[in-house]
Order: C-alpha cells, then sequence, then structure tokens
C-alpha cells in the first residue's frame, strides 16, 4: 500500500503532465484540492467541465500573446532599470524611496495587465476556470475574476481587433499596436531586450544548444553579447588588484 506522501507525489506528476504547471505548483494543488474535499467543495474545486491543456495541444501559440509578452516585459524591465538605477545615484534616501517605489509600482501595473490580458484571453477561448486558478496559483475564482479589470478588458480588445467595451482609451490603443507592431510597440527594442535576457540567463555554453530554438539573427547577437560580456569581465581587476 501507498503510504500518503507517495500517493499525493503521484497525483501531482499526473497533474504536472496535464496541466503543465511546475511540480512545486501541483503539489499545492493537489494539498488545496484535498483541504477543499475535507469542506465539502469537492465538485466545485476539482471537476473541469470546459476546455483544458489538451485541447490546446496542437494549436500553435498565438502570435498576438507572444508580441503582449514582449511588449510589457520590455516595459516592466525597463521600469525596473531606473529602480536598480535610483540606487547609483539618489544621495538623498527621501526622494530614493519615492523614486524608486514610484517605478517598481509601474513596473508591477505593467505585469498585472499582462497577467490579466492573458487570462481573459484565455477565458474568452473557453480555458475552464479550475485551470485558471492553477496557472494564477490561487485557491478561489474570485481571485482569477480580479484580473479581469476595465483596463484588461479594453487592452483585450484593442489586440484582437474588437471594439472597446466603453470609451476608447489608451490601453485600446495599445493593444491595437501591439498586434500590428506599430505605434507604441517597438519589435526592435523588444528583441534587443530578449538577446540580452538570453545572454544573461541561458545556460550557454553548458548546453551548447540553449540556443538552437532561437532564429539564427537572433543567435548571432545573443552569441555577441556573451563575448562583450565576457571580454569586460576579463579586463575588470581581480579582488584587491590596484591597492596600494
Amino acid at each position: 500500500m501507498q503510504s500518503y506522501n507517495q500517493a499525493r507525489a503521484n497525483a501531482a506528476r499526473r497533474r504536472q503532465a496535464e496541466t503543465g504547471e511546475s511540480y512545486a505548483a501541483a503539489l499545492e494543488a493537489i494539498r488545496l484540492d484535498r483541504l477543499h474535499e475535507r469542506e465539502g467543495a469537492t465538485e466545485a474545486v476539482s471537476t473541469p467541465v470546459g476546455r483544458g491543456p489538451d485541447y490546446f495541444h496542437n494549436e500553435p501559440v498565438p502570435v498576438v500573446l507572444t508580441q503582449l509578452v514582449q511588449y510589457h516585459s520590455h516595459r516592466i524591465a525597463k521600469y525596473l532599470y531606473f529602480a536598480m538605477d535610483e540606487g547609483r545615484w539618489r544621495s538623498d534616501f527621501a526622494e530614493w524611496q519615492a523614486m524608486t517605489l514610484y517605478k517598481l509600482t509601474d513596473a508591477m501595473a505593467h505585469l498585472h495587465l499582462l497577467i490579466g490580458t492573458i487570462s481573459a484571453y484565455l477565458r474568452d477561448e473557453g480555458v475552464e476556470q479550475y485551470f485558471l486558478r492553477r496557472y494564477l496559483q490561487v485557491n478561489e475564482d474570485q481571485q482569477v475574476e480580479a484580473y479581469f479589470t476595465p483596463r484588461v478588458e479594453e487592452h483585450l480588445a484593442g489586440l484582437t481587433g474588437r471594439p472597446a467595451p466603453e470609451a476608447p482609451g489608451i490601453w485600446h490603443s495599445v493593444g491595437s499596436d501591439i498586434a500590428s507592431q506599430t505605434g507604441w510597440s517597438n519589435p526592435e527594442r523588444h528583441e534587443a531586450l530578449e538577446a540580452a535576457l538570453h545572454a544573461l540567463y541561458g545556460t550557454y555554453p553548458d548546453d551548447s544548444q540553449a540556443f538552437d530554438h532561437l532564429p539564427p539573427a537572433l543567435q548571432d547577437r545573443v552569441l555577441a553579447l556573451i563575448a562583450i560580456m565576457r571580454a569586460g569581465a576579463s579586463t575588470e581587476p581581480s579582488q584587491g588588484e590596484g591597492a596600494e
């Protein structure tokens, strides 16, 4: 007979294969489901009735969603850069705390808008609330619904070429520009950021095939950046070097 822990681990692995979430997230989901079972809410929480991952396995990722992620990742990275830069030159702590938090909350606003817009897109495609809860790592449907703000609905409408739900605002225009790669969107900046992130966080050279999935031009750009970074590191003085 399996132990309780082994049975839960096996259930988590099955859920991981089904949903694509991490093992840790699947294990936590199993724990939460069993908690709800004990509270008498089994059917409402653990029985998906709409579309799940299997429905989309043979579907390509919508281009507008990858463009959406690129746009907001660029904006988030820009605000994080500003926040880091504040610490380099602000000598007045009062100014530092205000400006740093302004930049970080701007980044957070873009992240929430990005998450909400992807979730609303999936909702409109019929993805079951059960899976949205899992992907968003929340316990209740209300926590999912909280992402569907008027700003998100406006942004999604612009992204998908629909009229704005209400009077069009800035985020409808931004969504339209993301889809058309014009205006507010800046594909060259997005590609530069992608190259920089691959150069910083990719597993190359430990994994010689780490960049094989990238287009050849982007591969070349990433490898060139890695060479520059290594050259810069090799010219830095070692600790204690140059001390009198």
